[in-house]
């Protein structure tokens, strides 16, 4: 196969590099190249993997409008319930042996029950017991953790227990606690699309890195990638938080959006730009949070798409989860022991309870949905985060999980919180096996 490619390339004036040839058979061999002979230019001696055409097409799974999916509510009631309806479900989906009964439905007949629940309130008894106290839409009970049990239970989460009933049949002496954890089957194939995960560029700021920023659009344009997410924090905004003038090199919001609009207007006009809102980007706070607004994208080149956040999107057969990651700090202040160097611990916490923030009423604020928005549903290939300016990169039961570098150097808050952050990490995906490069800029 490699012979007929290089007699191909050789016929036409040129030598071609082992990495495209790579690349090649993982579009198709011979057969790719003879179908898309017409996009690719021969006049250079040396055919290196950047001459191969972009693929630059993705689907939008699914995007959140505030006007449209899936519906304001008069009360977060509804959304409740079609967090533990979903999640109930869930529980069941997973276990082959076993079904999770509502808490309402409960029948204190003797043996082993099954229940499910979301947890209303946690405590922990004198003699160390954990007490859970876990509900449906109409009834709850209390559950009494064993000694042992040291996993982290979080406020408005969705669980499973086995257990006892206690002799006044007001309890249940949990004997297992069980969770509705995501996963996907590991698989290989389809397209190879190279796809540069980053997030938090903070334009505007003083402390915005940009010759870095430039130096990974440098790299992008010239190794192949088609795709590049930047997650979120496109802008440091203006007033996010106390005193941040003194922060800012632009002190405008829209000149920080042109300036954003300038820089990535460098790259190749084939490279498909995706990027949602973070909490200092020009949406309303309140999760969440629609794609920005139409006169700030239309600023940016033809070749830029302006999403949610959260969203769903597929790229070569992969699905992608962009989750800007508010909640990360809901994480940190629930799980002790945990710092922001920790993203890939807290990420794993989200997909074993299937959900980018349980607990209600802390860091992040919601807007009253007819349904949770933040259910991981579908499932990802793929799920990325940024927010907190670290970054990490763990594999959990078949879901590749980034937390995406930022590009803003440490500032006076982060110094006083005793933070370093990782700044100037590109992530670069195949969609082909999930395999991933971090390169420092």
């Amino acid at each position: 196969m490699n012979e007929n490619i290089e007699k191909f390339f050789l016929e036409r004036g040129c030598l071609i590099e082992e990495k495209a040839i790579v690349e090649i058979e993982k579009r198709g061999g011979l057969e790719y190249v003879l179908r898309n002979e017409k996009k690719m230019d021969f006049s250079s001696p040396i055919f290196a993997v950047s001459n191969l055409p972009r693929v630059n097409e993705f689907s939008l799974v699914k995007e959140f409008h505030l006007d449209g999916y899936p519906g304001i509510s008069q009360s977060f009631v509804d959304l409740f319930k079609s967090r533990y309806s979903f999640l109930h479900a869930k529980l069941n989906q997973r276990s082959k042996t076993r079904v999770f009964s509502p808490v309402s439905k409960l029948r204190r007949d003797g043996g082993t029950v099954f229940v499910s629940g979301m947890v209303a309130d946690f405590s922990e008894s004198k003699k160390g017991y954990g007490i859970v106290e876990i509900e449906d839409d109409s009834s709850s009970i209390k559950v009494i953790l064993p000694r042992t049990y040291k996993d982290i239970i979080i406020k408005d989460e969705v669980i499973g227990v086995s257990g006892q009933f206690s002799k006044d049949g007001t309890a249940i002496f949990a004997e297992s606690v069980y969770r509705p954890e995501v996963s996907k089957e590991p698989r290989i194939g389809g397209s190879d699309v190279k796809v540069m995960v980053v997030s938090d560029i903070h334009v505007g700021s003083k402390n915005f890195l940009e010759d870095s920023f430039v130096g990974m659009m440098d790299y992008v344009n010239t190794q192949g990638i088609s795709f590049v997410v930047i997650n979120g924090d496109l802008v440091d905004g203006i007033g996010v938080y106390p005193d941040q003038e003194k922060d800012l090199a632009i002190n405008d919001i829209n000149l920080q959006y042109k300036k954003l609009a300038e820089l990535i207007s460098k790259f190749n006009s084939n490279v498909r730009v995706i990027i949602i809102p973070g909490n200092h980007d020009i949406v309303y706070p309140m999760e969440p949070q629609n794609p920005l607004p139409k006169e700030i994208n239309a600023l940016f080149p033809s070749n830029v798409t302006s999403l949610s956040n959260p969203v769903w999107v597929e790229i070569g057969g992969r699905i992608f989860l962009l989750y800007h990651g508010t909640s990360i700090f809901d994480f940190l202040e629930a799980i002790p022991g945990t710092t922001m160097n920790d993203t890939d611990k807290i990420m794993i916490e989200m997909l074993r309870r299937g959900h980018l923030a349980p607990e209600y009423g802390k860091n992040l604020s919601f807007i009253p949905l007819k349904s949770d928005y933040y259910l991981i549903d579908p499932v990802p290939d793929v799920f990325i985060t940024g927010h907190v300016h670290s970054h990490s990169i763990t594999n959990y039961k078949g879901i590749l999980a980034i937390n995406a570098s930022t590009f803003q150097e440490q500032t006076d808050y982060q110094k006083m919180m005793n933070f370093n952050p990782k700044p100037a990490i590109g992530t670069v995906v195949s969609t082909y096996d999930l395999s991933y490069e971090a390169v420092k800029f």
